[in-house]
């Protein structure tokens, strides 16, 4: 009788440990990153900046698109538009533009036969005198300073990899969770033409 009593309780607890966490919130789940690509839960705009290198590093457009909101626009510099805009589009690059452009590079350099750790590099350094905001809330501005190479780009390849300057609007959600709303680019200091911004080498592939 003691040992069936000892069972019955046993069982009592463990249906309360289980009901119990079954009705606890749960984090989100991550996109899928794979074993390759390290990806961390965007609690902060800085860590989605990281998860951004990484994914276009690793190639995998669904870590990269789940960097940014669904609303995502692409603002490229105005001195490009001017300069470039007779060849081509920077108009309307919001989400779907953005996700096919990228395809297009990853399948790209993908097919340029060199290593698969040359393919893609990217490095963005925060900027001193724009620092990341404290503690931020709904949204934030994030900037940083690029160098981007796309393998066999004419003007983001290896000799001459892409440079500029971002500036990221990014949004929180309700569950708290940062992702890119936009990505506003702009040419370097001391820009001289030798290395173009990430928007020039990106609209050749759209």
């Amino acid at each position: 009788m003691r040992y069936r009593s000892i069972i019955v309780l046993s069982v009592v607890a463990a249906i309360t440990v289980m009901s119990c966490s079954f009705f606890e919130p749960r984090d989100p789940e991550d996109p899928d990153p794979g074993e390759e690509i390290p990806w961390q839960q965007p609690y902060s705009p800085s860590t989605v900046v990281v998860n951004l290198e990484n994914a276009m590093e690793g190639r995998s457009i669904a870590i990269t698109m789940a960097c940014c909101d669904s609303s995502y626009m692409f603002i490229a510099d105005g001195a490009d538009t001017t300069e470039f805009g007779g060849s081509w589009n920077f108009g309307n690059w919001d989400y779907q533009v953005e996700q096919s452009t990228l395809m297009n590079i990853y399948n790209f350099v993908t097919g340029s036969g060199l290593p698969v750790d040359s393919l893609v590099y990217v490095v963005m350094n925060q900027v001193p005198e724009l620092p990341d905001p404290v503690a931020p809330t709904d949204s934030a501005d994030i900037w940083r300073d690029y160098e981007i190479v796309a393998a066999g780009s004419d003007y983001a390849g290896w000799e001459n990899p892409a440079r500029g300057r971002v500036k990221f609007l990014m949004v929180e959600d309700t569950y708290g969770l940062w992702s890119i709303r936009s990505w506003f680019d702009y040419r370097p200091d001391g820009y001289t033409g030798d290395h173009y911004t990430w928007g020039v080498a990106k609209a050749t592939f759209r």
